[in-house]
């Protein structure tokens, strides 16, 4: 189980480890168990309800070829595949 201080000292490893790293769009923290809305309570397949609470890295990707890894230093991380970020006009 990752705590909020434990998951943001693997945030900071994640991002050195993957900076400049072609197609990553994001990173950040979540809790484990939520889903896309990123409600708690939504529930997401293999959590069980004393996981919930748990902190898990986010990585939004523009596409499922980028690599991430699916943990850093003992918390899990989530890929989302959202695409290429843009800015509008």
């Amino acid at each position: 189980m990752a705590t909020l201080e434990h998951a943001r000292e693997a945030k900071s490893l994640l991002r050195h480890e993957i900076s400049g790293r072609r197609g990553v769009t994001g990173i950040g923290l979540a809790r484990a168990g939520t889903g896309r809305s990123g409600e708690p309570g939504v529930p997401v397949p293999g959590r069980t309800a004393e996981r919930a609470e748990d902190w898990v890295l986010r990585v939004n990707v523009a596409s499922a070829d980028v690599p991430v890894p699916s943990t850093v230093d003992g918390v899990e991380v989530e890929v989302r595949v959202t695409g290429a970020v843009t800015a509008s006009s």
